[in-house]
């Protein structure tokens, strides 16, 4: 196996610094999806691309690169415009949101720029939920930017700037709600929730939907999910009252977890879930805490079993996921079942 050096790392994820040969060897695997058309004209514009290696438990599985653009003289006018291409084996496991994670933190903290920007094809669905929970926002559309199988095709826009991202300060005093075997729930700090909703998105968040809702949402608390020792924030607990009949006896709590993606498959959600169940239950007058989650996720349905949930049943198409409608599977503890 090739040994290569890593510039950022987080779990079995690595960024890393490409051998010779690497590049050629990847774009022999790739499916070439969304590729643009050839053109043998010279090219106005040559920009000068930095490129790095995405490695997945030391295994090259595509790269992410960047290159400068200027908006006006001075370099505070200026902005990485990054891309990535995975392999398809290593698509739709949540693989590009790490690594674009890790090449943002990278840029960031190791250049003085600014803004990130990325464009996609308008049909690269997959590619728009990358940058969405990334953390860049959609700012438009750049028409007929690319050709493509013979014709004009649309690029959607989106941009990141440094101010975006807050971070949590660092030893603030902190409430903790409960702790046990080593995970904290605490009160979330400033910049926490921020660095939650946008880290922790995972692979079964739902699309988005400009429509007006039908029905008013949920009013949420979130809690922190903390490293019990050393305070690190791990990710969020969150619930919201739902309602079987109209009175507080036939109301209960539903409950849904995010977890960074670099403490995932350590237990976490468990020991977390089970923490949040059971402060609900000594806390407020309802019996019942429940949950949901997408037919394919398993590693949360075997969390919510571990944490004492049973399994209820299957809700039939209720969320819109990558265009479809996604079963949930539907989990549920009574205050009777302690």
């Amino acid at each position: 196996m090739t040994k290569r050096a890593a510039v950022a790392e987080s779990g079995e994820m690595a960024l890393v610094e490409l051998a010779d040969g690497d590049k050629e060897k990847l774009d022999e695997l790739d499916d070439g999806a969304f590729e643009t058309d050839e053109d043998e004209r010279p090219a106005l514009f040559e920009p000068d691309v930095h490129r790095l290696g995405v490695a997945q438990g030391g295994e090259l599985v595509g790269t992410v690169s960047w290159h400068g653009l200027a908006y006006g003289r001075g370099r505070n006018c200026s902005a990485w415009n990054v891309g990535m291409g995975l392999l398809p084996t290593a698509r739709g496991r949540g693989v590009g949101v790490l690594a674009l994670r890790m090449l943002v933190g990278y840029l960031l903290a190791s250049t003085d720029v600014d803004r990130i920007e990325a464009s996609t094809d308008v049909d690269n669905v997959a590619a728009q939920r990358v940058l969405k929970k990334g953390g860049f926002r959609l700012e438009g559309v750049l028409r007929g930017a690319q050709f493509r199988g013979g014709e004009r095709r649309d690029m959607v826009q989106y941009g990141l700037l440094r101010s975006d991202l807050v971070p949590p300060p660092e030893n603030v005093e902190r409430t903790i709600v409960v702790a046990r075997d080593g995970v904290a729930l605490a009160e979330p700090v400033a910049g926490e929730k921020e660095k939650f909703f946008v880290d922790a998105a995972g692979d079964f968040e739902v699309d988005k939907d400009d429509r007006p809702r039908l029905a008013a949402a949920a009013r949420s608390t979130l809690l922190s999910v903390l490293d019990e020792t050393t305070g690190e924030l791990l990710g969020g607990v969150s619930w919201h009252a739902v309602d079987y009949g109209g009175t507080v006896g036939c109301t209960a709590w539903n409950i849904g977890i995010g977890l960074l993606p670099g403490v995932r498959g350590r237990g976490v959600g468990t020991i977390a879930q089970r923490l949040l169940a059971e402060h609900l239950f000594a806390t407020t007058p309802l019996d019942r805490v429940e949950a949901g989650t997408d037919v394919d996720n398993i590693a949360e349905q075997k969390a919510l079993e571990r944490a004492g949930f049973r399994r209820e049943g299957v809700l039939r198409g209720t969320q819109l996921r990558g265009g479809v409608r996604r079963d949930l599977v539907h989990y549920g503890l009574l205050r009777t079942d302690q």
